[in-house]
């Protein structure tokens, strides 16, 4: 199962997370997990509205055992403070959740990102928890 959404105004935004809400429904995910996407993709969204000049894209996307956020735009990117905003020490926005990257880096499973003059695009993912009769490391068949 796989949504894609333009991303161009705030009211996008809540349009994304309703998306990641409906389709984490059914998946081994606690209230948690849940919350730590939900907030991702109000993060990450909310920065193509501040920082990108309102042109991008969400994609939400079910895969075997987790569920996987897109978010692609078309800003200035920020090659040059990469690694000041993975570490939290970016530019600060009073419209955002006070997260940034580095939050949504530590909330997700996994989190890659690819930035230019041309725009940026992010992959994160959350896995599912493990069922009641599996413990780490093991899965039952």
């Amino acid at each position: 199962m796989k949504e894609h959404l333009p991303i161009e105004r705030e009211e996008d935004v809540y349009m994304a997370v309703a998306v990641a809400r409906r389709m984490m429904l059914g998946m081994a995910l606690d209230e948690m997990q849940q919350q730590m996407v939900l907030v991702s993709v109000a993060e990450l969204t909310r920065n193509v509205v501040v920082h990108a000049n309102a042109s991008g894209a969400f994609t939400c996307e079910i895969l075997p055992g987790e569920i996987q956020v897109t978010v692609t735009d078309e800003g200035p990117g920020f090659p040059e403070l990469l690694q000041d905003v993975l570490r939290g020490d970016g530019v600060s926005s009073t419209r955002g959740l006070g997260l940034g990257l580095a939050g949504v880096q530590r909330l997700m499973d996994t989190f890659s990102i690819q930035t230019s003059e041309k725009g940026s695009k992010i992959v994160a993912s959350k896995r599912e928890s493990l069922g009641q009769n599996q413990t780490a490391g093991t899965r039952n068949a």
